[in-house]
This record gives structure tokens, C-alpha cells and sequence, in this order.
């Protein structure tokens, strides 16, 4: 599970590079994607792929704390915590991915 989202900061890239020789520039960051990198003229490949590392290392933490507690090494209710937030994560990653493909979709419907 970890490997295919590992797999998402390669294909941010290469999305981003393939929209910004569409568009002829970068595109900007949205606004609430912005605070997940402060830099001044991120483009959306560079936050995407920030933002999907984020989500791995969360998964990566969860997993941790999970076999840290099947071992009695920590808290159950340090475990419940790092395993709903890499729950959470996942589920934004999902949601995140399902916009993604939705606007590709419309895009790909758009006439020329």
C-alpha cells in the first residue's frame, strides 16, 4: 500500500510538467495548498509532490505505531491516534485522487 503511494511524488512531476508546457508557464499554487509550502512561486507539481510525501510519512508513522504496539513498545492510545490520522491521510489521498482524475477527465472531454 505504501509503495503505490510512494509512487504519487514522480507522477506529480511529471503532471505538473506536462500542464505547465500546455499552459506555456507555471501554474500557481490554490490558495489552501499554499500553507502546505510557503515558498514564494511554488508551482502545483512541487506542492502536490509535498503534499503526497506528507501523506506517506503519515501512513509510514501509523505503520510504525501500529507494530510498536503489537509489540508493547507503546501506548494503545498512542496507536489509535498515529493509526486514525494515517487513516485520515489516506482518505484525503483518495479524495485528493479522485479530483485529480475527475478534472483530467473534463479536460480530456473539453472541445477543441
Amino acid at each position: 500500500m505504501l509503495n503505490a503511494i510512494s509512487a504519487l511524488s514522480p507522477v506529480a512531476s511529471q503532471l505538473a510538467q506536462g500542464l505547465s508546457g500546455l499552459g506555456g508557464a507555471s501554474m500557481g499554487a490554490a490558495p489552501a495548498l499554499q500553507a502546505a509550502k510557503p515558498a514564494a512561486g511554488a508551482d502545483f507539481g512541487s506542492v502536490l509532490a509535498n503534499v503526497s510525501q506528507g501523506f506517506v510519512d503519515s501512513l509510514q508513522q501509523g505503520e510504525a505505531a501500529a507494530i510498536n504496539g503489537v509489540q508493547g513498545k507503546a501506548a494503545v492510545q498512542d496507536v489509535v491516534q498515529a493509526v486514525m490520522s494515517a487513516e485520515q491521510s489516506l482518505n484525503l489521498a483518495m479524495a485528493m485522487r479522485d479530483k485529480v482524475v475527475s478534472a483530467y477527465q473534463q479536460f480530456a472531454q473539453m472541445a477543441i
